[in-house]
């Protein structure tokens, strides 16, 4: 099995910060409001559930994964929900760019990968990763 993972740096920023912001709202609604009521506790329980979701990075889902694994490869990618599995004989094409890399299957269909996002070293990394294991 082989297996590259990358970060995005600026959207993991991005969502730590959000997150943090949400957990100093936390404190800003225990300290101003009225906990005899339950609207106070369902934003305190919302607030927290949010920021968690932000420091976790959406528990994970931003973080670019790309496996191949036994004629499969697996593309779990910021901008897809859940993960695409492909078997490697259907791939056709690989083309890259300074955007994206579109992986264009046998029956037609084009799964988008931007990549614009990401440093030079690692849109390389991308590159070269699909090259050894698809041989595209």
């Amino acid at each position: 099995m082989k297996q590259l993972v990358l970060r995005n740096t600026l959207y993991e920023r991005i969502y730590r910060s959000l997150g943090v912001v949400c957990l100093v709202m936390v404190i800003i609604i225990i300290l101003t409001g009225d906990s005899g009521e339950w609207p106070f506790w369902v934003q305190i329980i919302a607030m927290l559930l949010l920021g968690l979701a932000f420091l976790s990075l959406n528990f994970g889902t931003l973080v670019n994964r790309l496996t191949a694994d036994k004629g499969e490869l697996i593309i779990r990618w910021y901008t897809r929900p859940g993960r695409v599995i492909i078997g490697i004989h259907e791939i056709e094409e690989i083309i890259a760019d300074e955007t994206s890399v579109r992986i264009i299957l046998k029956s037609g269909r084009t799964i988008r990968l931007p990549t614009g996002m990401l440093e030079f070293n690692e849109k390389r990394a991308v590159r070269k990763f699909l090259k050894e294991t698809t041989g595209f």
